[in-house]
């Protein structure tokens, strides 16, 4: 049935790619959620460090997102364009650049992570998860030469068996390590080692374009791209992931295991609908790069995730103690819990919706969605900074709320912006 409405909604092929990238996102989807419910079932006393560490892997890995990104629209340009050897020689030449930078950052990371005031503050207990973020920086960055390829040529069934071993692994060694005893470090490890085996799976399936010396392009507007690129999702990054930091620095540590709880739950409504977005990206930047129309397949990509996110976001607000019950059972304080899961589960349903328009920025050159990421974060700032001083006590249900006035603010700009831009393109068609 969802398939016959994805062909309903279908824009320059998106029904048959969604389709296909929806069962994988769905499968890796599952994983990555029983990977999070497991935590907290088994890892309970841990569920605020883990997070923690992982939000930090999240935010200092953003330049591989960028490169992700890169690869997506450069190799559906070249593609588009018949230039095979130029995709080789993009790969190999980012490959080096991934290597040298995530190297760099994974010390650098690991070095400030074992900072004793630094160690104080989050709450870390052990060295061994701090080392295995290090590594996971350097994989991450790695990693979209092999993934990013795989969108951008459309080989979205690839793209996605890749997708799905990665968080299979993250799963099954993740939990295996913690009912193992090894806590914070066995659960960071199944991440890493998920994050390698998907890398090292798409390098095997694009290995043609790898081993293929390739011809050299002129860089000069893949970097007028990558440094929007990278600030979007540095911005996108922070957006979704701060708050758990934020709560970790500011509440005692039960309390910051109730807020990161729900916002761990609360993300399953932002991961969902990421089938869509991966298949929008290389479908826009093709038809820019033949100079077709986008906003079509941006209006289907938003519908399709509106619905997703929406049938999520409603169990949440209609039944959250069967939910929890089912989840987490006696491991949360109810009156505490629903609350701020059902407030952050409308933030990230907000946040979704701006990633599209994000990346729909990115794929058209359209820089003022990347401004307005930007002005996003700052607003999330400030708005913390005000209510952290003016709100007393500081609850988790005020920081949620701070996430749901920062995603309404972003869209509002969005879309006010989406509109002056159809109505401008409107106007220079010929009568």
């Amino acid at each position: 049935m969802f398939r016959k409405m994805l062909g309903s909604l279908n824009a320059e092929g998106m029904g048959g790619p969604a389709f296909i990238m929806l069962v994988a996102t769905v499968v890796g989807g599952g994983c990555n959620f029983l990977f999070q419910i497991s935590m907290q079932n088994y890892a309970f006393p841990y569920v605020s460090e883990i997070n923690t560490l992982l939000a930090i892997l999240y935010i200092v890995s953003v330049p591989s997102s960028a490169i992700a990104n890169v690869m997506i629209r450069y190799v559906s340009k070249y593609k588009a364009e018949g230039q095979e050897g130029a995709i080789s020689w993009l790969m190999r030449r980012t490959m080096v650049v991934a290597t040298v930078a995530g190297t760099a950052l994974g010390l650098i990371i690991v070095l400030m992570l074992t900072i004793p005031q630094v160690r104080e503050a989050l709450m870390l207990t052990s060295y061994l998860p701090s080392v295995l973020i290090g590594i996971g920086v350097l994989v991450s960055l790695m990693s979209p030469v092999g993934a990013g390829p795989l969108q951008g040529l459309q080989w979205f069934t690839r793209y996605g068996l890749q997708s799905v071993v990665n968080y299979v692994l993250k799963l099954t060694v993740g939990l295996g390590l913690v009912l193992m005893g090894y806590g914070v470090s066995g659960a960071v490890g199944g991440v890493v080692i998920g994050l390698a085996f998907g890398a090292g799976l798409s390098f095997i399936m694009v290995r043609k374009y790898l081993r293929a010396p390739g011809t050299a392009v002129e860089t000069k507007e893949i970097w007028r791209f990558t440094v929007p690129s990278m600030i979007g999702v540095l911005c996108f990054t922070i957006l979704t992931q701060v708050d758990v930091i934020f709560a970790a620095l500011l509440f005692d540590k039960d309390v910051a295991n109730i807020y990161t709880g729900a916002s761990m739950l609360a993300k399953i409504v932002l991961f969902l609908p990421q089938a869509i977005a991966a298949v929008m990206f290389p479908k826009i930047a093709k038809a820019h790069a033949e100079k077709g129309f986008t906003h079509s397949i941006l209006k289907s990509a938003v519908l399709l995730t509106l619905v997703l996110s929406s049938i999520v976001t409603l169990a949440y607000l209609l039944a959250p103690e069967f939910i929890l019950g089912i989840l987490v059972p006696g491991k949360y304080p109810l009156d505490l819990t629903i609350p701020v899961l059902q407030i952050l589960a409308v933030a990230m349903m907000l946040l979704g919706l701006a990633n599209l328009f994000m990346l729909y920025g990115l794929a058209t050159d359209g820089h003022a969605y990347i401004v307005i990421m930007g002005l996003t974060v700052v607003f999330m700032g400030a708005l913390m900074a005000i209510t952290a001083g003016a709100v007393s006590p500081y609850t988790p249900e005020v920081l949620a709320g701070v996430m749901v006035a920062t995603g309404a603010f972003n869209i509002i700009l969005s879309v006010f912006y989406l509109f002056l831009v159809e109505r401008e393109r409107t106007l220079r068609l010929p009568l």
